[in-house]
């Protein structure tokens, strides 16, 4: 650790921030918490951190013991395992994200939407157990507004294990949900109901009557959506669908 990221107080609030509240290290924790043990699946989550720097946090935490390297039968099969002492930082994490969701309560800046980031919370987020234990299931996730290569997604369960790809998997598509990349984030943290989005049409639910029905049920949202802003935000973005809502045109 370089001395810049030093505060050289015994505290221990200064000495634990030293380690866990350096740059990326509480988003690296968020994902390693949230489950996600290899390199490649880190960099999914964190596409916007360099692999050199990943890399350097991650010595940093399996140093202090938060994290234990296991080898794999490849050079690059390597996973990361969160240790007793790292699942203490679980409730420093949670009070972390609680606190922004109820109170860092700005209207999302364009460059803060990233689908790729988006669809892979919505993956790890899925209520498997609203699935049947035996067949598969293809959603197709499409987001009007994204790049043309980071557009379409689609997430695949079979026997209760979801996979999301970036590419048509060859299966026939039980469920479309259609969406601009802003409302389907304001879905995902709970600011606008899946129900409103529907009714407004700033989300479409393209399939049988049983599979839109059971949308609900599996995407289970943001883990900090139950916790309310202490601003009326969800009417703020209720108004904004509104906003975003295409005019319909007059018959002649």
């Amino acid at each position: 650790m370089s001395d810049q990221g030093i505060y050289s107080q015994f505290c221990p609030v200064a000495r634990a921030a030293e380690l866990v509240a350096s740059r990326w290290t509480p988003l690296l924790l968020r994902e390693l918490l949230a489950g996600s043990t290899r390199f490649s699946e880190l960099r999914k989550g964190l596409s916007r951190m360099s692999p050199s720097l990943l890399a350097q946090r991650l010595r940093e935490l399996e140093e202090a013991g938060i994290i234990r390297k296991e080898k794999g039968n490849g050079p690059r099969s390597a996973s990361y395992v969160v240790t007793d002492i790292g699942r203490e930082l679980t409730p420093f994490v949670m009070a972390l994200g609680t606190w922004g969701q109820r109170y860092v309560i700005h209207e999302l800046a364009e460059h803060e939407l990233d689908p790729g980031l988006l669809m892979w919370d919505v993956r790890r987020r899925l209520d498997l157990k609203a699935f049947p234990a035996q067949g598969r299931f293809l959603a197709e996730f499409t987001i009007r507004d994204a790049p043309t290569n980071r557009r379409s997604w689609w997430i695949l369960v079979e026997e209760r294990s979801a996979e999301l790809c970036t590419q048509h998997p060859g299966y026939d598509v039980d469920l479309r949900i259609e969406a601009d990349l802003r409302s389907m984030v304001d879905v995902w943290r709970g600011y606008l109901p899946i129900n409103t989005a529907t009714s407004l049409e700033v989300m479409k639910l393209e399939g049988a009557a049983k599979h839109a029905a059971s949308f609900a049920k599996w995407f289970l949202l943001s883990p900090f959506a139950p916790f309310t802003p202490v601003a009326n935000v969800r009417a703020s973005a209720e108004r904004q669908a509104r906003l975003r809502k295409p005019a319909r045109r007059k018959v002649k």
